[in-house]
């Protein structure tokens, strides 16, 4: 009779252990799994190349311009993704020219633990405008298509909080049969789900 009681308590554990283990969510989702998709805001800081020496005064050929990024990314795979960036660079300005863009394209992911390296190729349309035409008589402005590409570097720093440490992007613009070639440089946060 001993012996059966022993045999019933080795069952009855198996049992308990296999079962309660699911209603205990002994086995939940894994902790490292996140979202595929991320939206964030950010501060752009572009050096644009239309200062010269004939347009304006030359102090200002080499000053930079500024202003506010919001981006989105939906991940297809683990090294794959699509990204839409607006560039919204009018809030600091030079001589009152401001660039504005929205740009669409693939990003390719280097993922390494919490770091995200990425390189990234873009396509769209960009706006040159002129703030002040009074200082600004004569000058060119208007819209084209923008080509795009960079690399960055995003920083997984909860399950849903993404801070873009650096993203870099060197465009070409086409319109009115010339161009202008500036660079960008974006920090900011996302929110990912």
């Amino acid at each position: 009779m001993l012996k059966n009681w022993t045999t019933w308590t080795k069952i009855g554990a198996l049992l308990a252990v296999l079962t309660l283990s699911s209603i205990a969510y002994g086995q939940a989702a894994p902790t490292a799994s996140i979202g595929n998709k991320q939206v964030g805001f950010g501060f752009s800081y572009a050096h644009p190349d239309f200062w010269t020496s004939s347009i304006g005064d030359p102090k200002y050929a080499s000053s930079g311009i500024s202003g506010i990024t919001a981006y989105a990314d939906y991940d297809l795979s683990t090294h794959l993704s699509a990204e839409a960036d607006f560039h919204s660079i009018s809030l600091i300005t030079s001589l009152d020219r401001a660039e504005t863009t929205f740009l669409v394209g693939p990003r390719i992911m280097l993922p390494y633990g919490h770091l995200n390296f990425y390189g990234k190729a873009l396509i769209g349309i960009g706006d040159l405008s002129i703030q002040e035409w009074e200082d600004n008589g004569g000058l060119q402005s208007g819209s084209g298509v923008v080509y795009s590409y960079g690399a960055g570097l995003d920083i997984l720093c909860s399950q849903h909080i993404v801070i873009r440490a650096v993203d870099f992007e060197n465009q070409k613009w086409n319109f009115y049969g010339g161009g202008i070639s500036p660079t960008v440089l974006t920090f900011g946060a996302a929110y990912r789900f």
